[in-house]
């Protein structure tokens, strides 16, 4: 499979049951939804994932089942971070030996290394694994802030560190540094819910990692950005915006909008997000309703 990744590829929301256990059937459907909504690649094990509240097992097992179904049809990126180097690796190589075509990490934020040590880490996981590597730059809920000159540095000297997904506000000025930084050595997408998606396509990104909800409104922003129809591009991305920018209140918000819309659509069947969690009152329920009653979305059969 071609490892040179461009597009729109969701991060996918891990479902549970009302219990709390993985539901099978459900990641199946989503990863059917997918696809048919035309995406150009699926993420496992991003935050909006839940990733933080699996265990190593269940990561194995939801991995696998993501690999049955897509059945090579587009790559699957699984994230692969750890708060230590060596289990890092570790992880690594299990998410490649059970059929990532990429994997994605953050750096690790517990003991927080100075650039030498964040270097060292994707170096490590680089040397251990022949797969395509992409580095999450998400100060907000790691702490760490990667310089431009640091994920410029680490995609031309890291064999396979290539791409990088910019979530640190404001998205568009980093990622016109990065580019300019580094030219043709650096390939970045976008990512914080596709809350920024329109100007990074207009600063050079090679695709973004949005939500998995409504991919379709993704895939046909982006569509018409490459073919040039910036104006129609602009105009269905305003359309959502105040659904992204209502979804993105906090990450347990991000989480709890996905999954009720998935289950409002029939693909979960429940909507149910893992301790500890903040759930959503009843007045921004209420809200989100509004927006569904109003917006297209696939999902609920209401094509745009």
């Amino acid at each position: 499979m071609n490892s040179n990744f461009e597009g729109i590829f969701p991060v996918l929301a891990i479902p549970f049951d009302e219990k709390g256990r993985f539901d099978e059937e459900s990641l199946r459907r989503l990863i059917e939804f997918q696809i048919s909504c035309g995406v150009h690649g699926v993420v496992i094990f991003g935050l909006a994932s839940e990733v933080y509240k699996l265990t190593d097992e269940e990561r194995k097992i939801i991995l696998q089942v993501a690999v049955d179904q897509v059945k090579d049809r587009i790559p699957i990126l699984a994230g692969a971070e750890h708060t230590g180097t060596e289990a890092a690796v570790q992880r690594s190589k299990t998410m490649e030996d059970l059929g990532a075509q990429g994997l994605m990490l953050t750096p690790p934020s517990l003991i927080k290394p100075d650039a030498e040590g964040i270097f060292d880490y994707y170096q490590a996981v680089s040397d251990a694994v022949r797969i395509p590597i992409m580095i999450q730059d998400a100060p907000t809920w790691t702490g760490i802030t990667l310089s431009p000159s640091l994920l410029v540095r680490m995609m031309k000297e890291i064999e396979r560190v290539r791409y990088v997904k910019v979530e640190a506000p404001p998205t568009g000025l980093k990622m016109s540094r990065i580019i300019e930084l580094g030219g043709d050595a650096v390939k970045v997408f976008g990512g914080y819910g596709g809350l920024y998606f329109l100007e990074e396509l207009k600063r050079g990104m090679c695709g973004s990692l949005p939500g998995c909800a409504f991919p379709e409104v993704f895939v046909q922003i982006y569509n018409f950005f490459k073919k040039g129809q910036e104006k129609e591009a602009e105009t269905l991305f305003h359309k959502y915006l105040p659904l992204l920018v209502f979804q993105l209140a906090s990450l347990d918000v991000l989480i709890q909008v996905q999954k009720i819309i998935l289950q409002k659509g029939g693909i979960f069947r429940s909507a149910y997000v893992r301790r500890p969690a903040a759930p959503i009152d009843e007045i921004t329920r209420a809200e989100l309703d509004r927006f569904l009653d109003a917006l297209p979305l696939a999902v609920l059969n209401k094509p745009s």
